[in-house]
This record gives structure tokens, C-alpha cells and sequence, in this order.
């Protein structure tokens, strides 16, 4: 019996499929080029799309025939790809939400497939019925979102024809209504499965969309309960204090910054950076249908810029720029470290090489942006960047002086400038210019940092950065050991070498740390202009108090068991809390209850130490995390009596939380709170011994705790036995204090210190200009009495060139002096 021969694809159909194949590339290809390569691909994809209508059209495929829904659903794929295409090129959609990304691939190919549904097996044909259903409003949702335009596509239509794809989602609609009256409604198993798909999908649409309207009153009602309670602190942080949880909130939050809501306009055109989100427009159907319908947030744009900042730490994202940096990626990341383990101490250089993918030969330059996040009490002690190959190092100045000579060269000369200022929180922003389209530019930001001291063990940690996508950055770390510790323990993909260090190559990874059994301290020094700063052990000293006053410093890191506790080994003790509305409170039996109901729902707390009657008889007890307003945040009308108070007595902070907050961090820094932490029971045990941590008197000593280290200053010149960074972090801790406690009311002496140390403060920058004449036209000098750009062999393990070369000269001199005769040896002669 003779085979039947295999039913063929129709040619019409099959040319489709062909054409598919090479205009889905080429659409993919336009999402990750420029918009000048992009309309190459548009163009071909226009092409593709005419000549198969043509083609269609000239062959009478489109006639009433068996094969008509298969062309048809092919080229009603192929416009929509055509769609898309154009768009990366006259952007109507901005990036899409992945959610839709998938439904719209669902739904063209759940279109193709249709052309077969006669022939599909049963449960096939069930599924597409419940794809149909559950995508149906994809189509639908980009027709009503395109209204605007069908007027003007119209005109443009008769004038080009490009415009044709502006009316795709409207065919596709029709072709799937086709598909539900022909195929789908005639049976009552494909009918139901249908309908109980698309009422899922309403039925989520509806959730979201009711979910959204409750989400946008509780935020509003959150602005206008801190409208009403006026204590001094801004509008913006009281809402943030008190806004509901969860993901959709920061969605709201970033209307028009990240999600684009249904304005008819396209917000990206202009493509102006100044304090716009960093962060690509998003797309999100549902977000722009809930935003139709229930509008946005009354919250000011400026307001949810702060309360991003504050709650979900997006300081990066909202950084000032002068150009744009779209195109920016990372490409290169050198970590390269200098740990000495007898001091607790390491510095670090990271090298960066940034790179403009954008190819346009046209276009301006980019901006990069980096904030490093550097090791609790780190500090920046060099900067270079690399001008036409050559390294050229950084110079301290104001920070006023550097902002106005990077805004001067940057937004009007535009020419090479780097610079690195300081920032709360320990971190700091490192912005480059200019980075050239298809060009990279390469910095060098050097890190002086404390070893910190956990369990017995001695921790170092890189810092890690927010900028320019660094997924694909290739990283090459070496490390290199001063002195090598038993029983180190090397992270996942490190491996020890020679000489003491430790290496990796491979993809830029920062998140990881280097953990030793720590060892006992060597004492070292380092001198520097007349003065000694000598390295020495620091143990916490304890000292028996009896507050009169408790103060219970409220928030959403408070667990209700330890509130408990610390209520019942404070009987019958003075407890108070600060409430929003009354003020300072007494915790009674009576109001325990209430005041932790309504004091625990504060998404962070910011304490009003100078409201406290006397600091002297108070101890502080609160629960933070990383979630706080930074102390530039804070009015004036509360931050300047803030300091004034805390100038002249420090208060007493125990902190059961994880973390600190930044808030508290920056008044640690500044030494105005006598701060300790462990955990309740470690806090009940002290409370009920009456043992607290002794204040650090001495202002000739900086005290860096969690590396269990001091530096102590005095007059004098013996020799170095440690790393010039010894001067370096004492400098910096000093600066800290002082400015904390307005001890110095000229700064310009905060600022020689910071100069000559040759450190990033809150007072000074490194700056990179292009030329002397840069330097000398903007005021900048550099001090040459000074400890210059920190150097990974300042600690003299091994000689700069120039040394070697003056080396091997004294030794060759002193070989001739010393062998003079016996290798010029002359003959006696008689006269």
C-alpha cells in the first residue's frame, strides 16, 4: 500500500514563516543598538511587511480560500514585529514590563497557530482557546492606548504609509474576534475555556487596579496626617515615616520617574538628565490603567524624589548630572589591596574603565557617575584619572572650589575633569567626564580602611559601587598580605600565590570578604610634620552609671518581646518616648500598649536629642536599620539645635537593632553620642548591673572601635614603623569630630587638615583637572607639604623605580670607593 504523501505548507504561508525568521532578528537587533543602526532594521522590517502584502495581495492569497487565516495570521505577526521595530526608533512605548514582553510572544504565536486548529490534538486546542481568553486584552489595551494617534497616522498614512502600523492592535483584535465566532464559540468546551480565561484576566486587571486605588489613598492620607502635625521636621519625612509597605508603593512613587503614566506624550523625547531618575521609562499596562483610573499620588515630584532616597536608598538614582550617561557601561573592574593584619588596616585601589557604546559619531559625550559604598570608617585618600594614556593624579581642594570647577569645565568647556566627593552613610560619588561615544575613559579611586574586628576575627571588605551596568565587567583582584595569617580563610574563587597574595580573575563580583583570626597588634607609628600618630590597641572601658531618665526610641524594628523585657527591668524607673503629636510621654502600665501600637508603625525614628532635659542623666535605647534620613536631610529648624546641644554634652545610645542608621551613624562619627550595641539580653545584663561604656575623654585620640584600634597624637620625630595612613585616618576621624561638635568655627583649619592628609571629607574633594593651566585659572594649588596621593607601597615594602635606579647607584659608588685600589691596581715605579 502506497504511503499518502505529507500535506505541504501553503507557499504563501511558508514564504510568512520565512520572512519571520529574518525580520524577528532583526527586531531583536534594534532593541540593543543605537537609533541610528535601529533604523536600518525598521526600515528592512517596513520592507519585509509591504512586499508580503504585495506579494499576498498580487497571488489572491488574501481571497476567501482554506489558507487565508494562515497568511493572514502571518502578516498581521509580521506588522506587529514592523510595530515594535519602528517604535525603537520613534518611541510611542517605552520598555516594556517582562510580564507583557511574554503575553505579547504568547499572543503572536497563539495567532500563528491558529491557522492549524483543525488539525491540533484536543488539549492543544484547549490551550489556545485559553490563551486567546487570557490575552485578548493585550491587543485591546494597545488599541485604546493609541487612540490619540489613529487622526494623525491617517494623514500620515496617505503621506508615507509607515503609519500603517499604528492600526496593527486593531487587526489583531479583529483576527482574534474572527477566531472565537469560527472556532471557538461553536463549542461549548472551547467556549467556556475561553471565557473562564478572560475572566481571569479581568479578574487580576480589577485586583491590581483595586489595590492600586487603595495603595495611592494610604500614601496620600500619609502626606496629609504630616501636614497636620507640624514639629519641625519636613512634610516629605514625616510621610515617609509613616507610608504603607509593600512593592506597589514604590511603583506609585516613581510615577513618571521609572513607570509612565497615560500622558499622550512622549516624556523621554527631550532626554534633559538634571535630577531626573537614573533609570530607564518602564511600561507597565497595568500600572498605566490604574493610574487612568485612580490617578496619580499627590505627593510633589521633588517630595518623592527625598522619601526614594530615605526608604529605599535610591540616592544613586537621583544624583544631579550635567550630561547623560545612558550609554555608559562598565567594562573593567581592578581591585588591588595592601592589607597589614598587625594593624588592622588595609588600603585598597579600585580601577575602573567605563565605555560609551553608543556609536553615533554625532553625538555628545556622556557623564559617568559612580557612588562607591566604602567600609564602615573608610576613607578616600587618592583619585587618578587617565588623560591621553597618561595617569594624571588628584588634587585636594574645597569641596565649593571642586563642584564650581567640574560644573565650569564639564557644562561649559567641556574637557577632561574627575572628582570625588563625600556623602553620608560611608560612601562617596565619583563622577568622569567626558566619556566619548564608542570611546572608554579608565579612574583609580584609592580607599584607606580600618579592619573591623567580629567574634575574634579580623574581616576586610571591598567597597562596591552603584554606576554604569557592570553585569558583563570582567574583575581581577590581588591582594597582598603584609604579613600572612594561620587559618585565613579564602573566598569562593580566590587562591593564595606567592609573596603573601591572593588572587581572582573573572566577572566583577563584589560581594565578597576576607576573614583571619585576628592577632595581637603591633604597636606602630608614622611621623609627619612634627607630629607622631602611634597605633594602639583599644579595648571598651565600662563604668558604673544610674540614669535617671530611659528614653524608648520607637520604630518598626522594635519587637513587641523585647519592649516587653526592657519594660519589666525598667519597673518602677522614669520611661519615656517622644510621640509625634504629644510630644514627650511617659510609658505607663496604662499606655504601654497603645504607645508601641502607634509608635511601631514609624517606618524609621529620628530622636530629638536636644529635647532631652539633661544628656548627662539619659540613656537612649533604640532599634534601628539602614533606613533613615541623612543629618543634610534635616531642616535647619532641627538639625542646627541638634548639634548645638549635642556640642556640649554627648548622650547615651544603646542600640539593640542589626544595623545603624544613618542618622545615628553621622552622629557617632562626630563622637556627639557615647554609642554602644549588642543585644537585649546583653542590654538587660547592663541594665541591670548599672554598666555602661565609659566615654573616650581624650581629644588627642581617635578611637575606632569595631577595628579595636586608637591613634594617639603627639609632638614628635622618632622614626616610621607603620603606613603614612595611620595620619590619614586620624585626620579624617578628627575632621568628623570637630565638624560634629562645632568645635572649630573657621573651618578653613578642618580644611588644611584635610589637605595635607590628602582625604575626602565633608569639607574637602580630589579633583583631576586636564592641564596646569586648569588648576591655576579654577584657584586650585596643590601642597606639596602634604602626604600627597596615598600609593599601594607607601608602607616601603617596595621601592618606586626611581628609587631602585638611585639605589643600585650608591651601591656601585660605595663598591668603588671601597675597591678602588684593588681593581685599578697601578705598578710601583723607581724613580
Amino acid at each position: 500500500m502506497e504511503a499518502a504523501p505529507a500535506k505541504r505548507l501553503p507557499e504563501p504561508f511558508l514564504l510568512g514563516l520565512v520572512l519571520l525568521t529574518v525580520s524577528l532578528p532583526l527586531f531583536v537587533t534594534s532593541c540593543y543598538v543605537v537609533e541610528d543602526k535601529a533604523v536600518f532594521a525598521f526600515l528592512i522590517n517596513h520592507l519585509i511587511a509591504l512586499f508580503y502584502f504585495l506579494a499576498l495581495w498580487w497571488s489572491g492569497a488574501l481571497k476567501a480560500g482554506p489558507n487565508r487565516r494562515k497568511v493572514t495570521a502571518a502578516a498581521f505577526v509580521l506588522l506587529f514585529i514592523d510595530a515594535y521595530t519602528v517604535n525603537n526608533v520613534f518611541s510611542v512605548f517605552q520598555t516594556s514590563a517582562p510580564w507583557f514582553v511574554v503575553v505579547l510572544v504568547l499572543l503572536c504565536a497563539n495567532t500563528l497557530a491558529f491557522g492549524y486548529f483543525d488539525r491540533w490534538p484536543e488539549w492543544v486546542r484547549l490551550l489556545q482557546c485559553a490563551v486567546l481568553g487570557f490575552t485578548f486584552l493585550a491587543p485591546v489595551y494597545l488599541a485604546i492606548y493609541l487612540l490619540p494617534l489613529y487622526i494623525i497616522s491617517l494623514i500620515a498614512l496617505i503621506a508615507i504609509g509607515i503609519s500603517v502600523v499604528t492600526f496593527t492592535p486593531i487587526l489583531l483584535c479583529w483576527f482574534n474576534l474572527r477566531m472565537v465566532q469560527q472556532e471557538v464559540w461553536k463549542v461549548k468546551r472551547y467556549r467556556l475555556t475561553y471565557l473562564f480565561s478572560g475572566a481571569a484576566a479581568l479578574l487580576l486587571t480589577a485586583a491590581y487596579v483595586i489595590v492600586y486605588g487603595m495603595q495611592v489613598k494610604a500614601i496620600d492620607d500619609s502626606e496629609h496626617l504630616a501636614i497636620s502635625q507640624n514639629n519641625g521636621m519636613p512634610v516629605w519625612m514625616k510621610t515617609a515615616q509613616t507610608l504603607p509597605r509593600g512593592p506597589l508603593v514604590e511603583k506609585i512613587l516613581k510615577t513618571d520617574l521609572v513607570y509612565v503614566s497615560p500622558v499622550w506624550t512622549d516624556a523621554s523625547f527631550w532626554d534633559v538628565p538634571d535630577r531626573r531618575y537614573d533609570h530607564e521609562l518602564i511600561h507597565d499596562p497595568l500600572f498605566v490603567t490604574a493610574s487612568a483610573l485612580f490617578g496619580r499620588t499627590t505627593i510633589s515630584g521633588d517630595d518623592r524624589l527625598n522619601i526614594l532616597n530615605v526608604i529605599y536608598d535610591k540616592r544613586h538614582y537621583t544624583e544631579e548630572r550635567l550630561w547623560s550617561g545612558n550609554d555608559l557601561v562598565t567594562t573593567r573592574v581592578a581591585t588591588t589591596a595592601d592589607i597589614w593584619p598587625q594593624y588592622h588596616l588595609a588600603y585598597t585601589e579600585h580601577t575602573l574603565t567605563v565605555a560609551n557604546h553608543d556609536e553615533r559619531t554625532w553625538t555628545r559625550d556622556e557623564e559617568a557617575i559612580y557612588t562607591f559604598h566604602l567600609p564602615q570608617g573608610a576613607v578616600v585618600t587618592s583619585l587618578s584619572l587617565w588623560i591621553n594614556g597618561r595617569e594624571e593624579k588628584g588634587v585636594p581642594t574645597t569641596r565649593q572650589k571642586a563642584t564650581q570647577a567640574y560644573k565650569q569645565i564639564v557644562g561649559v568647556e567641556r574637557h577632561d575633569p574627575s572628582v570625588v566627593h563625600w556623602q553620608e552613610g560611608d560612601r562617596v560619588v565619583v563622577r568622569v567626564f567626558p566619556v566619548p561615544a564608542a570611546g572608554e575613559r579608565k579612574f583609580k579611586i584609592g580607599i584607606t580602611s580600618p579592619l573591623s574586628v567580629e567574634k575574634g576575627q579580623l574581616c576586610y571588605q571591598p567597597a562596591w559601587f552603584e554606576g554604569p551596568p557592570h553585569e558583563d565587567a570582567s574583575y581581577e583582584a590581588n591582594l597582598h598580605m603584609d604579613r600572612w595569617p594561620a587559618g585565613i580563610t579564602l573566598p569562593p574563587g580566590f587562591r593564595s600565590g606567592s609573596q603573601h597574595t591572593i588572587t581572582r580573575k573573572g566577572d566583577y563580583d563584589a560581594n565578597w570578604e576576607l576573614r583571619f583570626p585576628s592577632i595581637p597588634m603591633d604597636n606602630a607609628a608614622f611621623n609627619f610634620n612634627g607630629l607622631r600618630y602611634t597605633l594602639l590597641p583599644y579595648t571598651p572601658n565600662y563604668e558604673i552609671s544610674l540614669p535617671a531618665d530611659y528614653y524608648l526610641d520607637l520604630n518598626c524594628n522594635w519587637r513587641y518581646e523585647d519592649y516587653r523585657k526592657i519594660l519589666l527591668q525598667l519597673k518602677g524607673k522614669a520611661v519615656w518616648v517622644f510621640h509625634p503629636v504629644n510630644g514627650k510621654t511617659a510609658v505607663t502600665d496604662n499606655n504601654q500598649q497603645t504607645l508601641f501600637n502607634q509608635l511601631q508603625q514609624a517606618r524609621f525614628s529620628l530622636f530629638p536629642f536636644h529635647q532631652l532635659p539633661e544628656a548627662a542623666n539619659a540613656l537612649v535605647i533604640t532599634a534601628s536599620d539602614n533606613i533613615s534620613p541623612q543629618l543634610k536631610d534635616l531642616d535647619s529648624s532641627f538639625r542646627e539645635p541638634l548639634l548645638q546641644y549635642l556640642a556640649h554634652q554627648p548622650v547615651r545610645v544603646y542600640n539593640i537593632g542589626a544595623t545603624i542608621s544613618p542618622y545615628l551613624a553621622t552622629l557617632r562619627e562626630s563622637r556627639s553620642l557615647i554609642y554602644d550595641h549588642g543585644t537585649t539580653e546583653e542590654l538587660l545584663r547592663q541594665l541591670k548591673q548599672q554598666r555602661f561604656l565609659r566615654p573616650e575623654a581624650d581629644s588627642a585620640d581617635q578611637v575606632i572601635a569595631h577595628a579595636g584600634m586608637r591613634i594617639v597624637s603627639s609632638a614628635d620625630n622618632a622614626g616610621n614603623t607603620g603606613p603614612d595612613h595611620l595620619a590619614r585616618l586620624f585626620a579624617y576621624n578628627q575632621v568628623l569630630q570637630q565638624m560634629g561638635r562645632q568645635v572649630a568655627t573657621d573651618s578653613s583649619a578642618l580644611i588644611n587638615t584635610a589637605a595635607k592628609a590628602y582625604i575626602v571629607t565633608p569639607l574637602s574633594s580630589l579633583v583631576v583637572l586636564e592641564s596646569a593651566q586648569d588648576y591655576k585659572r579654577v584657584d586650585i594649588k596643590e601642597d606639596l607639604n602634604s602626604l600627597q596621593n596615598a600609593t599601594l607601597k607607601s608602607h616601603g615594602a617596595v621601592p618606586e623605580p626611581h628609587e631602585w635606579a638611585l639605589f643600585i647607584i650608591a651601591v656601585l659608588i660605595l663598591a668603588y670607593v671601597r675597591f678602588e685600589k684593588v681593581l685599578f691596581r697601578r705598578k710601583k715605579t723607581v724613580c
